[in-house]
This record gives structure tokens, sequence and C-alpha cells, in this order.
């Protein structure tokens, strides 16, 4: 196995690994390589929807999101995502997120599986919100510590601190979006729309991001850290992956 770091805060490319190959004892291996990197991507595999279910176990245990169209049956798990053309801008592009930061106990990671990708565009940013928060003064870091903000999506609603403090590793990284980042609480409404403007602009500084541009051919699969970054910014172009 080769892991190849893309930028000195985020991202790593994988190759030579089989993740058909991967069992329940690797668990700790791939985690330990995601906490070192935060977005990983496995080139050349090709995996049935099925063995990228199991992949998916490896990492953790799956769970299925209401929100999102599903394979259904026993891959209920696995939901399809899919920017068809003439879809507009902002529904899966152009938007800095945090995926399901609305529950009360959101996901640890997330896997993507593409399936087809556009000949032009289709790049996506990620951000490190442990760099972003970096990127903040002794003061502000102070304060941030603090806060706590409301996450919210349709019915669903939590509350969680503006800084999450990883407990395997104790790095703080900010967990704040531009999408669903709703209110700071104990401030004013004025001061809350500020922060939250502040804290996401933080995730636009190109020291804090990797850009991946995959094959055309979609050989290359990620697994993504959710609370330690914010995801994606992708150039809008028509395509789908599994997710």
């Amino acid at each position: 196995m080769k892991v190849e770091r893309l930028t000195p805060h985020i991202g790593a490319r994988v190759s030579g690994l089989d993740l058909r190959e991967l069992q329940l004892s690797d668990r700790q291996m791939v985690r330990d390589l995601l906490e070192d990197h935060l977005v990983l991507f496995f080139v050349g595999q090709n995996l049935s929807d099925r063995e990228f279910n199991a992949y998916g176990r490896v990492v953790g245990d799956t769970e299925s999101l209401t929100m999102l169209e599903s394979l259904g049956d026993d891959l209920a798990d696995v939901h399809i995502v899919e920017a068809k053309p003439g879809m507009g801008r902002g529904r899966f592009t152009d938007a800095w997120h945090s995926d399901a930061c609305y529950l009360e106990q959101p996901p640890y990671a997330t896997t993507i599986k593409p399936v087809y990708l556009p000949a032009i565009g289709g790049d996506t940013l990620w951000a490190s919100m442990y760099a972003a928060y970096d990127l903040l003064s002794d003061p502000l870091r102070r304060m941030a510590d603090e806060l706590q903000v409301v996450h919210g999506a349709l019915e669903y609603q939590s509350v969680h601190p503006v800084v999450r403090v990883n407990p395997r590793t104790g790095r703080r990284g900010l967990y704040v979006n531009s999408v669903f980042s709703k209110q700071i609480l104990d401030v004013s409404a004025l001061e809350s729309a500020k922060l939250i403007d502040m804290f996401c602009a933080l995730a636009t500084v190109p020291d804090v991001q990797v850009r991946y541009r995959g094959p055309r051919i979609p050989s290359a699969y990620g697994i993504i850290d959710l609370p330690s970054i914010t995801l994606p910014r992708t150039i809008p172009t028509p395509g789908g992956c599994i997710a």
C-alpha cells in the first residue's frame, strides 16, 4: 500500500490496496489513515454495490439517511446522489457543508463511489476545519471554544459545540457551515450571522483545502472524516455518484 499526501493539511491518495479484501480487523488501520489525512482517495477500485457496502461496514456501522434516495432492501444504507442535466446550482454544488451535522449524533465518516463522471468539471474541494480553527487568533479561538451552534434541516435540529474536539487525537476543529448552521446560541441574531460568516469564510482559504479531480474512469473511491472537514464545493456539471 502506498499513501501519497496531497496537501500539508488534508487529503491523501491511497494505491495498492484492494478495498474488497478489507476485513473488520482492518478498521483501525483505515481510521488511523483517516485521522491523519481527513479525506482518502482509494484509486484503482472497481466495487459492486454490495462490495461497496461491505467496505463501508469496515469503516463503521452504516446507517440510512431518510433525506436521500437509497438502493433499498439490504442496500438501504447505500444512497444515490445525482446531479441531473438542467439541475440548478446549489443543490449538490457550490455549497460548503458537513453531512448530517443536524443529527444529534452525526456520522463518523461518509464514503463515496463515483459512477458517472463528466468529461469536464466535477472537481471537488474539501476543507480541513482543524486547519481553519488554527487560522483564528488566540482571542477568537477562546471565544469559539465557548460557543454552541444550532444545525438544522427540514424537521431535524441539533445543538453542537462550535469547536469539536476529536476524542482520539485532541485536535480542535470548527463545526460550522454555511448550509446547516442556523444560529449561534447566547448571542444576538446579528452577532450570530457575522460569526457564522467569519467561521465559514475560513474554509475558503486555499491553504486549508484539497481539490480532487477524479479520473474520467470512476475508479477513485473516497472516504471522508465528517466532523473534521467541510465539503464539498464542486464545479457544477451533470454526473452522479453513489454515496
